[in-house]
């Protein structure tokens, strides 16, 4: 698998998500999810986060770590904790789309993948 994907989210918001994704396009093997919980410290989420990518570096050349918002705790840990890996970019806004997107794409350039994917999430928002 070309990339892995870490959802990281405030309380079970990513885990959420990537339910919906999986009832509609079913399980995929190149996500983790992360979820920042109440009185939980920040060494114990940045150890996950750490540990998360570790499960994926191996068999995933780039990693994708999508947060719910930007300037968050996850989002912000995850950009401390993970930062230090060439092959890490980390976005935020997370949705159904942008996640289904990012775990879908086989695109091998970190800077093209992630451009697909916040095109895809753009495109997906749209009012009637």
């Amino acid at each position: 698998m070309t990339n892995g994907v870490i959802a990281v989210s405030h309380a079970s918001l990513a885990s959420g998500v990537y339910s919906a994704i999986k009832m509609v396009a079913g399980e995929f093997n190149n996500i983790k999810i992360e979820e920042f919980k109440k009185n939980q410290s920040y060494e114990d989420f940045d150890q996950r986060i750490e540990a998360a990518y570790h499960s994926l570096a191996d068999s995933c050349k780039n990693i994708i770590v999508f947060a719910d918002m930007a300037g968050g705790t996850p989002f912000n840990r995850a950009v401390l904790t993970l930062g230090k890996f060439p092959n890490v970019k980390v976005l935020a806004g997370l949705n159904f789309a942008g996640l289904y997107k990012s775990l879908e794409l086989e695109t091998e350039n970190i800077d093209d993948l992630v451009e697909e994917i916040i095109e895809y999430s753009k495109q997906s928002l749209m009012v009637f």
